[in-house]
């Protein structure tokens, strides 16, 4: 038996924004670009997370005690996007 050292090359899709960053997907891509740009912004309702974290009070069924709960929803502001589209007006002349 001999022992042997290979190279191996894997080719692999990468989406380049205009200011060279790399992306694994297109999607991802143009958004960074749109925020490049200034056409969206992260939420500030939820932080770009796209759900507002809400903490309420409730009573433990089986021993009374009081505990909190958290519960998630989707940002009303963003729709669960995480960012704001500017709104572009048309003028025609």
């Amino acid at each position: 038996m001999k022992k042997e050292i290979r190279t191996k090359t894997v080719e692999y899709e990468v989406y380049v924004a205009k200011d060279g960053e790399e992306f694994e997907t297109e999607k991802d891509c143009i958004l960074y670009e749109k925020r490049l740009d200034g056409l969206i912004k992260d939420c500030e309702a939820c932080n770009g997370t796209g759900e507002i974290r809400e903490t309420y009070e409730d009573v433990d069924y089986h021993s009374g005690a009081p505990i909190e709960l958290v519960r998630y929803r989707t940002c009303p502001k963003c729709n669960g996007k995480g960012y704001l589209e500017k709104k572009l007006k048309e003028v025609w002349e």
